[in-house]
């Protein structure tokens, strides 16, 4: 007869001290100084360049008034391009640091070194901190931001849900010594969240004709498409899967019991809804290609809102 197969030992959870490599002090008021500094670089920015070059993009006029459709339309391709350049700029920040960890799976070639030897060494965290902080400091403007621009997206509350919710999964996991997965997850999302607002420009710059190409559009939208599967599906999914599988067995999710640690019991609930809110995005996005795949258009339904821009043209009049 076969011999039963026993289950591996369970590998235990070192005490968890919490708050190494913080100052409950400093880093919220330098986060905030941060955030203000990227509200200011965008307005700025928006004034000097991005608001005359959009509006050149889109095909309305640079000098008269714009109408309120006009105006926010002009405002989401400022967003889009102001987006694009700091992801990108956060994305290399964040590669750069992953290829030179010893514990990265860029280096070991899978995600269980995200969780392995969980709660991590303090000392890892130091070349860390100014990235998480960089990305806090971002989610912060940006809640800021889609209070000004998003308001008439369908998907609203679930962006300011978004952003508050990932601020609060990196402030978390650094404060508990869970950073590894905090820069893996940034590094992942930021890779889907540059090719979507590229692909974004792309879409709403009619006044440049090739860009309304229609195999062009396809192809944005397929590579858009491939990489939020692989990225924010698969690897995250992947993260939260094996959390489960490699520390589950120490007993750190079993509520009530010795081992039970709420703070990450807290984050992986977390860090699995961030999941479904991608996944939701994700078949929302899939169905946009394939639209655009067989009719050779679509519709952005969580971006735009037909619906609440016309409510928005009818208050002007």
């Amino acid at each position: 007869p076969r011999a039963a197969l026993t289950p591996p030992p369970a590998m235990g959870i070192k005490n968890i001290t919490y708050g190494e490599g913080c100052d409950v002090v400093k880093d919220p008021l330098t986060i905030a100084i941060w955030a203000s500094v990227l509200l200011a670089a965008r307005w700025v920015l928006h004034q000097v360049f991005t608001r005359s070059w959009a509006k050149r993009m889109l095909g309305l006029s640079t000098k008269g008034k714009l109408s309120p459709a006009e105006s926010l339309l002009t405002e989401k391709f400022c967003k889009y391009f102001w987006h694009a350049i700091v992801y990108l700029g956060l994305f290399v920040w964040g590669l750069s640091i992953l290829s030179k960890e010893a514990w990265s799976p860029f280096k070991t070639g899978s995600l269980d070194s995200v969780w392995v030897d969980y709660p991590h060494n303090s000392s890892e965290k130091p070349v860390l901190k100014a990235f998480v902080m960089a990305q806090v400091a971002w989610y912060a403007h940006g809640f800021i931001e889609s209070l000004i621009v998003d308001k008439f997206r369908n998907d609203f509350v679930v962006m300011l849900v978004h952003h508050v919710m990932s601020a609060i999964l990196l402030l978390g996991s650094f404060w508990g010594n869970a950073h590894r997965v905090a820069i893996v997850v940034c590094v992942e999302q930021d890779l889907s969240d540059i090719l979507m607002y590229i692909s974004k420009m792309f879409e709403k710059a009619v006044a440049v004709p090739w860009t309304q190409n229609n195999t062009l559009r396809s192809y944005l939208l397929v590579q858009l498409t491939v990489a939020w599967w692989s990225t924010r599906v698969f690897v995250l999914g992947t993260l939260v899967f094996k959390c489960f599988v490699i520390l589950g067995p120490s007993g750190l999710f079993t509520i009530g019991g010795p081992g039970a640690h709420y703070l990450s019991i807290f984050l992986i609930g977390q860090l699995g809804l961030l999941w479904v809110m991608q996944v939701m995005w994700a078949l929302g996005l899939l169905k946009m290609t394939v639209d655009q795949l067989r009719k050779g258009t679509f519709s952005d339904f969580f971006h735009d809102s037909k619906k609440n821009e016309k409510k928005l043209e009818s208050k002007s009049q």
